[in-house]
């Protein structure tokens, strides 16, 4: 009986860990793809870049179905081996992360939970020997087809409407309602801050060491003061200030993001797949207009080719942050997020 309460414990907490982590991919592959590419860069599988995306898929589907498997004690054996199989495979791969090869932030809770490496090791280490308890007492059940098809269609259906609609849930900082002038502003601001370099002295009498801005000229009046040199703080994260990195480029390099924010109201045509747009160039074509900007991470040159309009560029990343459409818009008002929709949609 005792036996038996703690083989369903542990059906539930690995099932639990499971479905999260599989919901969470579900709703937003486009983002869950971005940490898949980060993977590969860093494994150095450059080569596997383009199915970064099915890959993405895939592991979310595999994910929510041994979740789903878990927790309705279904093939319960089979199961169990995958789930140890699998846990096995991702602890390798996030010590070799937290060690040899830094990614930072771990990705598998997509957006939703920021994990470091290390926590996300320590989180495996722990469920890594659930699984094989699991294993180790688990029963050889009948196999439930049915169980399984439904767990697949449901994720895959997620997914997919996902790609289509966009996230079901958006984790990123990008929601309609904000300021993106104000946020972008005010977070350069402060990364500018952290940045700046500060001028360092000690005190005489007690030894203490205190810092002050490049411009302050207070610690230079004080003869208790004596200087030791300059600091800048390089230790910064960039998830701190998630507005900092948003840039907008124009033909020649120059940085117009205020101005472009600044404006009453602007409408932003981005773009990050060439191959997107050829395919969806009515609907582009269509939403052109005086008040339209092209914004793109992928080649200016042919995206002017296909449009016929000046192109201003962005970093894929912040791009797909922003909207995970391949061909999107951005309705501004006032530097203000209005509309994030599919151009096929607007």
């Amino acid at each position: 009986m005792q036996e038996g309460r703690i083989y369903t414990i542990l059906r539930w907490v690995l099932g639990s860990v499971f479905i999260f982590s599989g919901v969470v991919k579900c709703i937003d592959p486009v983002g869950t793809s971005v940490f898949v590419e980060k993977y590969l860069a860093t494994y150095s599988l450059e080569a596997l870049l383009p199915a970064a995306l099915p890959i993405a898929i895939a592991l979310a589907v595999t994910e929510f179905t041994l979740g789903q498997m878990l927790l309705s004690g279904r093939a319960h054996r089979l199961t169990a081996i995958a789930t140890t199989l699998f846990m096995a495979v991702f602890t390798l791969v996030t010590l070799l992360s937290a060690t040899v090869l830094p990614i930072g932030d771990c990705g598998c809770f997509g957006d939703a939970v920021k994990l470091t490496p290390w926590q996300t090791f320590t989180k495996n280490v722990v469920l890594l020997p659930m699984a094989i308890c699991l294993w180790r007492g688990a029963k050889a059940e009948r196999f439930n087809l049915l169980s399984l098809v439904v767990a697949v269609v449901l994720s895959l259906g997620i997914n997919l409407y996902a790609l289509r609609r966009g996230p079901i849930v958006d984790f990123m900082p990008y929601d309609e309602g904000v300021n993106l002038c104000e946020a972008v502003l005010r977070d350069r601001r402060a990364l500018e801050e952290q940045r700046a370099v500060q001028l360092v002295f000690r005190r005489a009498t007690t030894g203490e060491e205190l810092t002050f801005n490049a411009d302050d000229a207070t610690p230079w009046t004080d003869d208790d003061l004596e200087y030791v040199g300059t600091r800048q703080n390089d230790d910064i994260s960039a998830a701190k200030f998630p507005f900092a990195e948003f840039a907008i480029s124009n033909a020649v390099g120059e940085d117009v993001t205020l101005d472009v924010l600044g404006r009453k109201s602007v409408t932003l045509l981005t773009i990050y797949d060439v191959e997107a747009l050829e395919r969806h160039l009515d609907d582009a074509l269509r939403v052109m207009g005086d008040d339209v900007m092209v914004v793109t991470s992928a080649s200016t040159q042919r995206v002017n080719e296909l449009l016929g309009t000046e192109c201003y560029s962005i970093d894929a990343m912040t791009l797909r942050s922003v909207l995970r459409s391949r061909v999107g818009i951005v309705v501004l008002s006032e530097g203000t997020i209005q509309r994030k929709c599919d151009v096929r949609d607007y």
